[in-house]
């Protein structure tokens, strides 16, 4: 009798367990992106209403949603004023993790592979635009992917081939040039996948992201939320935190989201 009872409460408590965990998530990920945004518009009102992005030295090419130069980062934090890297990295992301170096430090590395999580480097006294980091966060900072030259290639430039045209990619590069900052994504957990299907395609374990290159095939790039219910390939997202260019965070649902853009892999907004 009092192991059934002890089984009954417990088939009570560990899914409430569960919803409060992924709430205290949620709320963790909502603050990071109202901090990053912050520091962003912040930036932007010292800076002409440009946003921090700037051009790559030493060959540094950013093809990635998530890649952002050190420098870019660092001023962020700077004008949000906090000085933990914990604000960058999604808390319901169990692959990227705040305290490794081959996510915060990705291409400072070299080229692998890494087996094990690598501790931090100190960063004092490198080119903080010569290297760049790999977040759990997607930017739509038109930033300068790379040089071709003496010529800078901007984000705008490189992805204009969208699954939905109905829904563009709006790059934002100056506040000022903004119509309507409210309903123009900035910062979004990233929601990603193999395919365009959302019962067919898969949003986790994914090799496109060169992680799993990184870390001698032992991580994969994920999605930041995912929902209890599962597709034949993986488990389904249930949305994602949006940081808009007022600075405002908003949740939205998977079901109202649509692939955008293919860079090996989708990304979903």
């Amino acid at each position: 009798m009092v192991i059934a009872i002890i089984a009954l409460l417990l088939a009570v408590l560990i899914p409430a367990l569960s919803r409060a965990k992924t709430y205290a998530q949620k709320t963790l990920c909502t603050n990071n992106l109202k901090q990053q945004a912050l520091g962003a518009l912040l930036y932007s009102n010292d800076n002409d209403s440009r946003l921090p992005s700037f051009q790559p030295d030493g060959g540094a090419r950013l093809w990635w949603l998530w890649d952002m130069l050190f420098e870019t980062t660092n001023q962020m934090a700077h004008y949000a004023g906090f000085d933990d890297n914990k604000t960058f990295f999604c808390p319901a992301n169990k692959v990227k993790r705040y305290d490794d170096a081959r996510f915060w430090q990705f291409s400072w590395l070299g080229s692998g592979p890494y087996p094990n999580p690598v501790p931090l480097r100190e960063e004092r006294g490198i080119n903080l635009k010569a290297y760049y980091r790999v977040l759990p966060y997607i930017y739509m900072f038109d930033i300068i992917m790379y040089m071709n030259g003496t010529t800078p290639v901007y984000r705008s430039q490189q992805y204009t081939t969208l699954s939905n045209p109905t829904e563009p990619a709006h790059w934002i590069r100056r506040i000022s040039d903004l119509k309507s900052a409210g309903t123009r994504e900035m910062i979004m957990d990233a929601v990603i996948s193999n395919g365009t299907s959302r019962q067919g395609s898969s949003f986790d374990q994914l090799t496109e992201g060169g992680i799993d290159e990184l870390s001698g095939g032992n991580l994969w790039d994920n999605t930041n939320h995912f929902a209890r219910q599962r597709n034949n390939a993986s488990l389904l997202p249930e949305g994602g935190m949006i940081a808009y260019a007022d600075g405002h965070v908003e949740w939205k649902s998977f079901a109202r989201m649509n692939p955008r853009i293919q860079i090996g892999m989708w990304f979903w907004w």
